[in-house]
């Protein structure tokens, strides 16, 4: 935006433009991305495109790329006339003329620049090096930066392997720190005072803290604890954890009033990784067991298996600890219970609580159908191959089951841990985490949230009738499906029906270990993955049939009585179980007699 000097100390009507993009100022005015055009308005409301920049009578203010400028107008506060919108968090900030000499490359920022110039000056993406954002909140000028969809955020862009590595070169890749392999902690934290200590619990309780790089989002409003805000400073106790091993700790400092959601922060910690051997995703207020680095390196290394990802919801805190600092479980959770919510169409696959019990497989992690938000350890390939998705803020519930299936369809096989290194404070049992703050505290983006669950559910076939000109198909090849494995192949084995929008229980089969047992073999015999092309017939209702079947008669008396009791509460968590287990396929008159009476009760 160019503006006479009279207008720049109080902005009423702008009357000269520089439009860079499209249409970022004014629906009348618009550019190529990239072309520099200036417009005088006229007192007659015409305008007049001029051939030069007058630095000498203009002051240079940088224009907003689309995202941020929508933003802006969005704002309830937002008034042509108000000069509040013109500030460095919003990336309006003004730019140095150089001895009064026109110099546009002085005006524009490197996304409106000439886009050759600046790539040359930016390091390739396999080359971009640690810290993803400098200790003074910045980012290296020749790292660059992209702009995020939606709220105009400033990122590091992504790490990418080098050109012309294959697969299985990816598959092994990997850092080394003093010959031990690195791992990246990503930690999302909103507004949450415990995010130092989980830091400071993951490099005091590893075995080689030398290996371990954070990568923190902290989301955060003046006033709050922040990842790196200790009680002691450092100048004052250098012995502290945070302290010794802050030059591989590097945090992406963020307003929390614009925050939207988990999915956001994770794209953007995603976007920290920079070629570590593993990598492990967690919440802002967990802690964890002695020797955990080694201990999760080794289970991870049992399953002989590359693509192997081991998540869980994670055990409480509460009771989880000796004195000093070892686990006290010989429990652990496994992913397997799901089923459908939200409003249709975009009806999504929601994980409930988990069965946390002792593992039925006792010499390497159990596989498990699902996939965790909360805790989740793999190879650095992961987070390259299937980054969390830049197009849906606002979201809560539904990123949990998109991820694990572009996982699958990637080739990536999901395991419950077989034992715990990391526990999770959670706020029902926690009194210190009684009044949290969560992110939908913000209304700046009202109605985001839905689309973003449209686009979810669509990218991975759970709305098979939703209108394909109802949700945003942007880089879908960055955050769509993968080619490994075929996307109807899971919602077959698993038991889904992404049609009539119903999940089948499926917990005993994946808990018993029947899942493991009978897919595990099918491990590829370079560790790529477990072929599932070797599995396309198999017949996981059947088994189930085959295992569990003596379940039938207790949900049979469950119904029973329901119906006898004429209770809709009781009715309706029978029918929901027995749906869950097969029953209506076993005994379909007697749950048709069930959900009659529903409607009369």
């Amino acid at each position: 935006i160019v503006m006479d000097d009279e207008d720049f100390k109080e902005i009423k009507e702008p009357r000269s433009f520089v439009a860079i993009g499209e249409k970022v100022v004014d629906p009348d005015f618009s550019a190529h991305p990239g072309q520099v055009i200036q417009y005088t308005r006229n007192a007659d409301g015409s305008t007049k495109k001029l051939d030069y920049i007058d630095t000498k009578k203009y002051s240079f203010v940088k224009v907003p790329i689309t995202a941020e400028w929508l933003f802006i107008r969005s704002s309830k506060d937002y008034k042509v006339e108000s000069r509040d919108f013109v500030k460095e968090d919003l990336h309006l900030v003004p730019h140095n003329i150089n001895n009064g000499e026109s110099s546009l490359r002085g005006v524009l920022d490197n996304e409106n620049m000439d886009k050759t110039e600046t790539k040359s000056k930016l390091k390739p993406a396999y080359l971009l090096s640690w810290p993803p954002v400098q200790p003074d909140g910045s980012i290296a000028p020749d790292e660059g930066e992209d702009t995020m969809p939606l709220i105009g955020l400033k990122v590091p862009r992504f790490w990418e392997a080098p050109p012309g590595t294959t697969d299985a070169e990816l598959n092994v890749m990997g850092s080394k720190v003093n010959g031990e392999e690195t791992i990246f902690l990503m930690i999302a934290s909103y507004r949450d005072f415990q995010c130092r200590e989980t830091i400071t619990s993951a490099f005091s309780r590893a075995d080689h803290p030398e290996r371990l790089f954070v990568g923190a989002v902290d989301q955060t409003v003046p006033g709050d604890v922040g990842c790196l805000d200790l009680e002691v400073p450092c100048e004052q106790d250098d012995s502290q954890p945070i302290c010794r091993y802050r030059s591989q700790i590097s945090v992406y400092h963020m307003d929390a009033k614009y925050a939207t959601g988990p999915v956001t922060a994770r794209h953007v910690g995603d976007r920290m990784y920079r070629g570590e051997s593993f990598v492990m995703q967690m919440d802002a207020h967990c802690q964890f067991v002695r020797h955990w680095d080694s201990k999760i390196i080794q289970q991870w290394r049992a399953t002989n298996n590359h693509m192997a990802v081991l998540s869980s919801y994670l055990t409480d805190v509460q009771g989880s600890f000796t004195p000093e600092g070892d686990s006290t479980r010989n429990t652990r959770p496994i992913m397997c219970n799901s089923d459908y919510e939200g409003a249709m169409p975009a009806r999504y696959l929601r994980h409930g609580a988990q069965p946390e019990c002792e593992p039925e497989v006792l010499d390497m992690p159990q596989l498990q159908p699902f996939w965790a938000a909360g805790f989740s350890f793999s190879r650095g390939h992961f987070k390259v191959r299937v980054p969390y998705d830049a197009y849906q803020p606002m979201v809560f519930q539904g990123e949990e089951i998109a991820i694990g299936i572009r996982g699958f369809t990637f080739g990536y096989d999901f395991y419950a841990p077989l034992e715990s290194v990391v526990f999770h404070e959670y706020a029902e049992k926690s009194n210190r985490r009684k009044k949290i703050h969560m992110f939908w505290e913000n209304n700046l983006h009202a109605g985001e949230g839905q689309k973003s669950i449209k686009r979810g559910t669509a990218i991975i076939g759970m709305a098979p009738d939703l209108d394909p000109k109802s949700w945003d198909h942007s880089e879908m090849d960055k955050y769509g499906l993968g080619k490994v494995r075929d996307l109807q192949l899971f919602y077959k084995l698993f038991l889904i029906d992404p049609y009539k929008r119903k999940a089948t229980q499926i917990c005993p089969f994946a808990k018993g270990g029947f899942m493991h047992k009978d897919f595990q073999p099918y491990l590829k015999p370079d560790g790529s993955g477990i072929d599932y092309t070797q599995l396309e017939d198999y017949d996981t209702r059947a088994v189930m049939e085959k295992h569990l079947g003596h379940q039938h008669p207790l949900w049979e008396r469950r119904l029973l009585n329901a119906i006898e009791l004429k209770d809709s509460n009781a009715l309706q968590k029978a029918v929901s179980s027995a749906q869950k287990f097969g029953l209506d396929k076993k005994n379909p008159a007697l749950v048709a007699k069930a959900l009659e009476m529903l409607q009369h009760v």
